[in-house]
């Protein structure tokens, strides 16, 4: 079985739409879109997704951690 490119970037957004409930836009200008997952204590410590695109398709994602605004991974 062989993926084309195509599926495999529809690939990306569907699997960050399943696991993390975000529906991802299919074409955009952007090259990064962050979104914060949540929020806890007043927003002393953050869960933010990062997801990066390329000729308007989702080709990779990050999840990063923050206390106090400082990234901890």
């Amino acid at each position: 079985m062989s993926l084309s490119k195509n599926n495999f970037l529809d690939f990306i957004a569907t699997e960050i739409e399943q696991f993390y409930g975000i529906r991802v836009p299919d074409h955009t200008q952007e090259e990064k879109i962050t979104y914060t997952l949540f929020k806890y204590f007043f927003g002393i410590f953050k869960k933010k997704l990062d997801v990066y695109f390329l000729s308007g398709k989702a080709v990779n994602y990050q999840v990063h951690y923050f206390i106090f605004n400082f990234k901890i991974f």
